[in-house]
């Protein structure tokens, strides 16, 4: 038995539950995840299931009650929905996106200190003539 067959086993039953390490950033695309893992130089995009099955890794929930949950919102039976989706989330496992959680994972988890946000300012007034505006969402390289 292999050392990734050992992490992945408590997913074949779906009885573990998964959770996306704190240094793995993500953002919405549309239907679309994109997944960005600077320690490992790594970024994928994942599709619209995919991404609704990356949106439901908590790391409390075990993935069986994830798979149920997803079953039961689209008609279609747990043991379908776990056969499809358990491969990717291993796979995710495999490429160090996701950690499988444990409970010193999810203590650690609750215990960080929230980030602290930056309230929003007001947006300036455009000067720009009607009809036509113009608005820069991210700098340019070498800006």
């Amino acid at each position: 038995m292999t050392a990734e067959t050992d992490i992945a086993a408590p997913l074949v039953a779906g009885e573990g539950s998964v959770l996306v390490p704190g240094d793995v950033r993500w953002a919405l695309a549309g239907a679309e995840v994109v997944v960005h893992a600077p320690a490992l130089g790594s970024t994928h995009v994942l599709d619209a299931v995919a991404s609704l099955v990356w949106q439901c890794l908590d790391g409390e929930s075990a993935l069986r009650e994830v798979f149920c949950d997803l079953g039961d919102a689209f008609g279609v039976a747990p043991a379908q929905v776990a056969a499809d989706c358990l491969p990717v989330v291993e796979s995710w496992l495999n490429a160090g996106i996701v950690v499988a959680a444990s409970s010193a994972v999810l203590a650690e988890r609750r215990a960080a200190a929230p980030l602290a946000v930056a309230p929003l300012a007001a947006a300036p007034e455009s000067t720009a003539p009607p009809g036509r505006t113009w608005r820069r969402l991210v700098d340019p390289p070498s800006s």
